[in-house]
């Protein structure tokens, strides 16, 4: 197993809106949605640049430069500089921004370790990333929302890594804060078009259904009573590392991805005359992954005990709200949707019935987005035994396009994946149409995924076996 090499910390300090560009106090309440995630323990992501310099550059003109764009950035985005608390009166989750206690955490950091290796797609243990990401407070009354820390590879790279607390906002408005620093550290202006900046209001996320009350009695219960200066002590659920994880990346390029959707769509068709609806590259993907997991455990004897499995996927609801929000809304606005079968019964039916129940279950949602949602919270804090999957990201996000002027993205990752078991999904990092996601698993079972994965692709792009083996494969 390779070792978890430190880094050597050259810089902490804080980083806020420049003196008078932002409001000097500022509260918003938190929505619903954004409730609903407040459990979770932070979100966690990785960006990967080449940089074939030595150090002293970067710190001489690098690291200014991303602390002045992140600061003309937070202009925009002050929110995110300031705390999450959860005051007894009133009785509701805020974010507090206040100019002068309000910052982010900006680490810089060095590392010997090996850069191409750290930001390629093959195996790699998942214990390796775990430096190159800043701390953030996850329990405590009053907790940071954001923390940063960039790592230097001198004359290699340089990675950034970003922690952020899940109830301050989703992958979306994540990637949307992520590319309008980029873009200000690359063109040297904190100007932004009206139609780029930050949505802020939350009024625009209306609960008629009474959701906060619900989520809030549900975590009156799973945070406890104990407070701390009229602040409840807020506290995230307990998820820790396993040992012997590994992650990899797994590529689906355009090609193949498309004769998957179709092989699916041809097995719809086959099976039931009626079932005209073709899924989305998305969902065969989605749900071939489940498929080959499912087939992998079963290759090597896990989980026989349990029979029941779920897949997870998180669905934007900006444009599915009655009004509508706008896609630049700073804040969290998804939801889960939870696919459940037998194990059994979906191996035999293999990737077309995956596809059918992900696609139905996603398309039922289309006569109300906020149908059932107000299990959610309940659902979460109750997970039950038995093999859970989940999507995180999407190839809409475009994280690719997070250009600082250093050059091309090289990688990114969703490192918390390594705790969610989650299957983070972008686009191609080549440009070329294609999908790929990271995957964490531990090595037996990564192993046998990685087998099972490839042998289905390459027996699909080759077409050369008969349908009924190539379904017994999908």
């Amino acid at each position: 197993m390779a070792s978890c090499k430190p880094v050597k910390i050259l810089i902490r300090c804080k980083v806020t809106p420049p003196a008078g560009s932002a409001p000097t106090s500022s509260v918003l309440p938190l929505t619903f949605f954004d409730i609903h995630w407040l459990p979770l323990p932070p979100l966690e992501f990785l960006f990967f640049y080449e940089f074939p310099y030595p150090k002293s550059q970067f710190t001489h003109s690098i690291v200014p430069r991303l602390k002045h764009s992140l600061s003309s950035t937070l202009i925009h985005f002050y929110p995110l500089s300031g705390n999450i608390s959860w005051p007894l009166e009133p009785n509701q989750p805020i974010i507090r921004y206040s100019e002068g206690d309000s910052s982010v955490s900006f680490t810089v950091a060095e590392s010997d370790a090996d850069f191409y290796h750290l930001s390629s797609n093959h195996l790699k243990d998942a214990i390796e990333s775990r430096p190159l990401l800043p701390h953030l407070l996850a329990s405590g009354p009053i907790l940071p929302m954001l923390a940063i820390q960039v790592t230097v590879f001198p004359n290699t790279g340089f990675c950034i890594g970003v922690t952020f607390q899940h109830s301050i906002f989703d992958g979306r408005a994540f990637s949307h804060f992520m590319r309008t620093w980029a873009s200000i550290s690359k063109l040297g202006t904190a100007s932004l078009p009206p139609e780029s900046l930050p949505v802020l209001d939350r009024t625009a996320i209306k609960d008629q259904a009474g959701f906060t009350k619900i989520f809030l009695d549900e975590l009156d219960r799973f945070m406890g009573s104990e407070l701390e200066s009229g602040n409840r002590r807020l506290r995230v659920m307990d998820v820790q590392l396993q040992p012997n994880m590994v992650r990899a990346t797994f590529t689906i390029n355009d090609a193949s991805s498309r004769r998957l959707k179709e092989w699916v769509f041809s097995q719809y068709k086959k099976d039931d005359q009626t079932k005209t609806i073709p899924p989305s590259r998305f969902v065969a993907i989605c749900a071939y992954t489940w498929i080959c997991l499912l087939k992998a455990e079963e290759k090597i004897g896990v989980s026989k005990t349990n029979n029941m499995t779920r897949f997870v996927v998180t669905i934007d609801s900006r444009a599915r709200l009655d009004p509508p929000i706008l896609e630049t809304y700073l804040g969290n606005c998804i939801r889960p949707c939870v696919v459940i079968a037998k194990k059994t019964d979906l191996i035999r039916g293999g990737v077309a019935m995956a596809a059918q129940m992900i696609g139905a279950a996603i398309r039922e949602l289309d006569k109300g987005i906020l149908g059932g949602f107000e299990n959610s919270v309940s659902d979460l804090l109750e997970l039950q035994s038995g093999r859970i999957l989940s999507n995180a990201g999407s190839p809409q996000l475009e994280f690719y396009k997070t250009d600082f002027g250093f050059g091309r993205l090289k990688k990114v990752e969703m490192a918390s994946i390594d705790k969610t078991g989650a299957m983070f999904l972008k686009e191609s990092s080549s440009g070329d149409g294609g999908y790929e996601f990271d995957f964490v698993l531990n090595r037996e079972e990564m192993d046998a995924f990685v087998s099972v994965f490839n042998g289905g692709l390459n027996a699909m792009d080759e077409c050369s076996l008969s349908p009924s083996t190539l379904r017994s494969l999908l």
